[in-house]
């Protein structure tokens, strides 16, 4: 994790709520060369906790569950790997597949071995990652050729649990599937549902306010090829209804309901005249009948796609997504209208956020996989890293990046800025080196801009790459926020503090 991160968070508790903390961490250090991605984090009283999938320690070469401990600043602390020296191959799910349970503790349904022979276990785990209890849920005997998964663990109102994901038969098509336990982690039904001639898998599920569900994800048989649905059922799984939506659609597992019982769902789909690989984001808010009552699509470009979303306290709404390949967080108001978007990239090739989650401060954060190929960056030992990002309200890594006039926000040259001295003496010059990659290029003038701890702007002057000085900054002592930007693009930020 670069220095700078951790010392705008360390920073934060002298800051106003403008100044929230913020960081991008990648854990490429921890996992020495193993690839491994992050589906679900959980915000913990001294840190975060990353549930992932990644190769296991003990040389068996397998995929198994990791619990990644993180601490405020993003700094590695531990991690368990759950059923080390398993010869089997595990699977926690994809996106925000793990459920809240009202006392810092975890659940969630564990694939042990995948394929015909696959098993399902329920896990509690605590605060510090470690396991609390492991209870069987279900399998299917090898000569009956069955597979199932499960793609997402959510806690129902009563205590008990909703699980979704898929099931497939030889001769059948693959169904979406839903599991209902109870508090004590005993299952009180099953429920497969589908159409004879396609398949549908279920990515994200949630409890509806009469106790029934509502299943979403994506079909990927029939015509047009990926098209989106949204399902809902009865407090027993009987279906009510079934909407297929969005054209040409990407993978989709995100369902809320909002304040006012409406359904909102969060995905990505393409028209059929459509150059291929073009996908818009589309923000749907259903009534309890299926009708739709408004859509809002936004950001049309190459290779789009959308992934968790979460409705916030006063009925906004933000949704992670991919935007060529750079992860994005995208925020709606209540009524759907499009408030701000900002993309995040640390190196490479792809980035994704498989779970979004408000934290306490009324920041974000953020955790998925970062993909490289061939790896960028000579410190990087593998392909594909866990990373999180943690922003302000705002959508921030440095506080006040939306102030400083622009539209694009570049995250992952944050490591070509230094700033020092810090702290900085009052009247003293400050020093700051931007050195971009060869192949980076400004749109426009490099500008510096500098604001206080209440985002007002204090200093803007024209800088060119490299080192320069800022001299007599007229600066009280304080915590201030550096932006540097061109005409179109946020491209690094530090904070300092004058003394």
């Amino acid at each position: 994790m670069s220095n700078l991160f951790a010392m705008i968070l360390a920073l934060a508790g002298s800051i106003s709520a403008f100044g929230q903390g913020g960081f991008i961490a990648h854990y490429d250090a921890v996992q020495v060369g193993r690839n491994a991605f992050a589906t679900s984090v959980k915000e913990v009283p001294d840190g975060y906790l990353l549930f992932s999938l990644g190769i296991s320690n003990d040389g068996t070469g397998r995929t198994h569950v990791f619990v990644w401990k993180v601490d405020e600043q993003g700094s590695f602390v531990q991690r368990f790997e759950h059923r080390f020296g398993d010869d089997r191959n595990y699977d926690i799910g994809y996106m925000n597949s793990v459920g809240d349970l009202s006392d810092q503790h975890f659940q969630a349904a564990l694939a042990e071995g995948w394929g015909y022979t696959g098993e399902t276990w329920l896990y509690t785990f605590g605060s510090t990652g470690d396991t609390l209890s492991r209870k069987y849920i279900m399998s299917f005997a090898a000569e009956d050729s069955t597979s199932h998964a499960i793609r997402q663990t959510v806690v129902t109102s009563d205590g008990g649990l909703i699980l979704c994901g898929f099931f497939e038969r030889p001769g059948l098509t693959v169904d979406a599937f839903l599991v209902r336990l109870n508090a004590n982690g005993d299952t009180l039904w099953t429920s497969r549902l589908g159409t004879q001639d396609q398949a549908y898998v279920a990515l994200g599920v949630q409890e509806y306010l009469d106790g029934g569900f509502l299943l979403t994800g994506y079909r990927n048989y029939g015509s047009p090829w990926y098209k989106s649905f949204l399902i809902r059922t009865d407090a027993q799984g009987n279906q009510q209804w079934r909407r297929l939506y969005g054209g040409i659609a990407a993978q989709n597992g995100a369902v809320r309901i909002a304040a006012d019982g409406g359904i909102l769902t969060w995905s990505a789909y393409r028209e059929p005249g459509w150059d291929l690989d073009w996908q818009q984001m589309m923000l749907t808010k259903w009534s309890p009948s299926g009708s739709v009552i408004w859509q809002r699509k936004v950001i049309k470009d190459y290779q789009v796609g959308t992934q968790d979303m979460e409705i916030l306290p006063d009925g906004s709404i933000v949704g992670a997504g991919v935007i060529v390949n750079r992860a994005a967080l995208v925020k709606f108001s209540a009524e759907g209208d499009s408030l701000w978007t900002r993309e995040y990239t640390l190196f490479g090739s792809y980035h994704g956020f498989y779970d979004v989650q408000q934290t306490s401060d009324g920041g974000f954060v953020c955790t998925g996989a970062a993909f490289s190929f061939p790896p960028s960056d000579p410190g990087i030992q593998t392909n594909q890293v866990i990373w999180v990002v943690k922003t302000d309200s705002l959508g921030c890594v440095v506080p006040g990046c939306n102030t400083v006039g622009v539209e694009e926000y570049l995250m992952d040259l944050n490591d070509y800025l230094r700033v020092w001295p810090n702290p900085v003496a009052n009247g003293a010059p400050l020093t700051v080196a931007f050195t971009p990659p060869p192949e980076f290029t400004l749109n426009g003038p490099l500008r510096v801009v500098v604001l206080d701890a209440l985002g007002r702007q204090v200093h803007e002057e024209r800088v060119q790459v490299g080192t320069c000085q800022l001299a007599n900054l007229p600066l009280a002592t304080g915590v201030y926020h550096l932006h540097l930007t061109d005409n179109t693009r946020w491209l690094a930020g530090a904070s300092f503090v004058v003394e």
